[in-house]
Parts: C-alpha cells; structure tokens; sequence
C-alpha cells in the first residue's frame, strides 16, 4: 500500500520525460501523414481517382522521394525533415528514460552501502549533468524544428523571432543547468547566527566538552558556537558567523537548552555529537553534501528558468530528472542517517546514561514550539526591547513541560517520514530502553542548568538576541518594501 503513491510520483516522473519527445515523434508523423495525403490529393487530380488508388503506394512520398527528380521538391525536404524529427523524439526519449534508470540503479546501490553513497551521487550528478546539457540542447533543436515545420506545412508562415527565442532560451537554459550540476568543487559554509566561545571565555563548559571527547575517544572540537536556536549539531566545513568566520570541526550548541539541561544532560548531548566526529559522520557530509548542493542548485535553476520565460520549455524534461536524482539520494542518505543517530545515541547513553540522555531529548523536542512563539510575540511583531532569547526561550518550554503527561504530539511520532535524517522520538527511546512516560516524568527543569558553565551567559545572551533583532528588521524592510512594490504594480494595472 505504501508503495503505490510512490509508483504514482514515478510513472508521472516518467510520463513528464517523454512528453516533449512525444510531441516531437507526433509533430513529425503528423506531417508526414498530412505531406502524402496532400501528394495523394494532388494525383487524384491529375490522373484521376481509379488511377490514383491503384497507385497508392508507389504515390507515397517514401517512394517517391527517392527518385532523383523528386529529391529537391520542397514538399521532399520537408518530409525528410519531419523523418529527423521521429528519429529525434524517439532518441531523446531513450535518453531520458536512459538517465532515469542509471539513476535509479546507482541510488539503489547507494543504499546498500553507505561508504559508496557519496561517489556513487557524483556519478549520478555528473552523469545526469552532462545528459542534461545533450538532452536539453537535442530538444530545443527538436522542439524548435517541429513548430517550425508545423507552421510552414499547417500555416505557410514561419515566426522566425519566437522560434529563435525557443531554441536560444532553451539551450541557455541546458548548459546553465549542466554548469550548475557540475559545478561541486565549491567548497562548502554554513552559515549560522551564533558566538563563538574561546576556552578563555567558557573553561568550564570547555573541560566538559574535553572530558567528554576523551571518553568517546575522539579529538575535541576546534571551535565551540553558542546559537539562541534550539538545535545542535557537529560540522566539519567553515561556519560563517555574524562576526568572524570558523574553521576545522565545530560543535554548535543551543543556549536555550543549556538553560534547560543540566550537566549530566548536556554530557549526553555533547557525547552524541561528538560521535558524529569519532564515526566520521562529518567527513561522509562533507564529501556527500556538495553534489547533494549542486543537484538542488541546478532544480532551482530550472525551475526558475520555466517559471520566467515559458519560451524555455525544451528543458521541461530535465526538471523530473534532476527532481527524481535529488528525491532518490536523499531517501538513500536520510536511512543511513537514521543508522548513524542510533549510533551517536547509543554512545551518549554509555557516556551519561540512558535516562539523562532521554530527558535531554524530550527537552530538545518542547523546545521548537517555544522558539517559534518567541520569534513571533518577541521579534517578528517589532518588539523594540525583546527578552533575552536563550532565558526566554527556555522558561517558554519549561512551561510546556509542567504538566503530568507528555503532549499528544509527542506520543504522535512513531514513524519516521523517508527523508527524515533522524529516527523519531519514540523509537530513539525504545532503542535506549526508557518509556516515555518514565523520560517525561524525569524531565523537569534543571535545578542548577548547564548554562552555568557558560561564563558570560547573560552577556551573551544579550548579544544573540540583539543580532536576532537587527536580522528580524531587515527581514521586516524587505517584506514592507515587497509589498509596496507589489502594490505599486497592482495600481498601474
């Protein structure tokens, strides 16, 4: 049952590839059809209609065509041009279907192995980059050669500007795409709003860290950033930060949820992502996310191109084709992903224990919602003097955690969605062997919070909330200047 909406998506994948070198085929057979019944007509009138049908084959433009005095006849090169034009649609459909299914293949083998996965999404990339290029440039000669021919048989007149228009966008359109999808070797950032912590700054909180490391049984991180969002997560490309700019391994921790864990807690998550380091998790990302960045690059590309200039339809079938290889890989990362936070959960319980680790992501999971209401009461609404986000933040979701049960939607999510890259809550508890009402029980606000560890905390916290204010201006400009210029539109209409 739940493989036939997927069966669906991939017929409608593959129905879209063959649309436009179906038309093509069609153009072509329905000029050929139209060329011999003109021819037919045209001996009807001259020898007759009983002469004309006992003539009828050696009357097709297939035979006729080849004698040597007919070769030159307009009505001859517009046949054979319409004969390129089958030949063209049937080559370019094979093409596409072609790149779909080396696709295919390479993703199914990418999910059987995770350490082929990213050389086998280069593959796919490149492959589906250079047929991109071919596909794209063979359709806009095709497409604009059919409407050409259709209009020079059905109209006797030919648009020579919007048929130029055609076949330039289209193959501008293809090589972009192409360029775009093979162009991984930029090197990767992240970008974060976050402060870096130096071991002068936080000593504390950097012993904690070493310590931890030491018992995973990795090298601590190079640089330590503190975010007011409620995410953590260990990288290992260059994060741009509001002020300066981080190299090397970096673990990024949330100053709201320092408020809310307590040592032990946070021991757990630390634990966690620094098994991300010790299982090379980080060094897989960053050989993987580059094509994963360019084939996303290279779907807004087309997309954005389709949705600018219709005149750049020859590239239609190029959009399933990039659509099919993000969908595929990302499926096929996102399982291994899953595997992998098992992994990390499983050492973070090792480290600090099953239930502080349970508790630690159950606080992890109420954070969000808070987070989103800060933004919206405190920020998004031009609140002139905001709260302290990462204090704020967290008394928000200590509230939601205050009453005797966990909230429904806790409860809710049991099944991971394909794409996501981690397990749900229910299952990383299962697998930990703690019952959520048990972790829920256990998750109360820490009674002396982690956040203590942190030496300059409310300065901080000062800090991050001020840069969350001055992004969420400039976010309310451009949307006030949007809209007065949408406005502004809508008035000379």
């Amino acid at each position: 049952m739940v493989e036939q909406p997927q069966n669906r998506s991939h017929l409608g994948l593959v129905l879209v590839v063959l649309l436009l070198p179906a038309l093509v085929w069609l153009s072509g057979t329905c000029v050929r059809s139209e060329l011999n019944a003109r021819t037919f007509a045209t001996a009807q009138n001259e020898l007759g209609a009983f002469r004309a049908n006992a003539l009828r084959d050696q009357l097709r433009l297939e035979s006729l065509c080849q004698l040597p005095a007919a070769r030159d006849h307009t009505r001859c090169a517009y046949f054979a041009a319409a004969g390129w034009l089958q030949t063209g649609g049937i080559l370019t459909g094979v093409l596409g279907l072609g790149l779909l299914g080396f696709v295919a293949h390479r993703a199914s083998q990418a999910r059987q192995s995770r350490d082929r996965l990213p050389a086998l999404f280069r593959q796919a990339v490149r492959a589906t980059g250079i047929g991109a290029a071919l596909l794209g440039l063979a359709l806009s000669v095709l497409v604009t050669g059919s409407l050409a021919l259709l209009m020079a048989v059905f109209v006797e007149r030919i648009w020579v500007g919007f048929l130029l228009g055609i076949l330039l966008l289209g193959g501008y359109a293809a090589l972009r795409t192409a360029a775009t999808a093979l162009a991984w070797g930029k090197p990767l950032e992240h970008q974060e709003i976050a402060v870096s912590l130096t071991r002068a700054q936080a000593p504390a909180l950097w012993r904690l860290v070493d310590e931890v490391a030491r018992t995973v049984g990795t090298a601590p991180p190079d640089n330590l950033v503190l975010t007011p969002e409620p995410n953590c997560y260990a990288i290992e490309v260059p994060v741009i930060l509001p002020n300066q700019r981080v190299k090397g391994r970096t673990l990024c921790l949330s100053l709201p949820l320092l408020h809310l864990w307590d040592e032990r807690e946070l021991r757990a998550v630390v634990a966690h992502e620094l098994a991300h380091f010790h299982g090379e998790d980080t060094r897989y990302s960053r050989e993987y996310a580059p094509a994963l960045r360019a084939a996303a690059e290279a779907l807004e590309t087309l997309r954005a191109t389709l949705d600018r200039d219709a005149r750049a339809v020859a590239v239609l079938p190029l959009l399933p084709i990039f659509s099919f290889t993000v969908e595929r890989f990302t499926l096929a990362t996102a399982a291994h992903s899953r595997e992998r936070e098992f992994a990390a959960d499983s050492v973070a319980a090792r480290v600090a224990g099953a239930l502080p680790f349970a508790t630690a992501l159950l606080k992890v999971a109420v954070a969000p919602p808070a987070w989103s209401l800060y933004l919206e009461r405190a920020v998004e609404n031009g609140a002139t003097d905001p709260p302290p986000a990462g204090a704020a933040v967290a008394w928000l979701a200590g509230q939601a955690m205050q009453t005797p049960q966990p909230p429904d939607w806790l409860a809710r999510e049991r099944t991971a969605h394909p794409v996501d890259t981690h397990p749900p809550l229910h299952a990383r508890l299962d697998a930990l062997g703690v019952d959520l009402a048990q972790a829920w029980r256990a998750t109360v606000p820490a009674a002396v919070p982690a956040a203590a560890l942190v030496g300059p905390v409310d300065a901080i916290d000062r800090d991050l909330t001020s840069l969350i204010a001055r992004l969420s201006q400039l976010l309310r400009v451009v949307r006030q200047g949007t809209r007065g210029a949408t406005t502004g539109r809508s008035a000379q209409k």
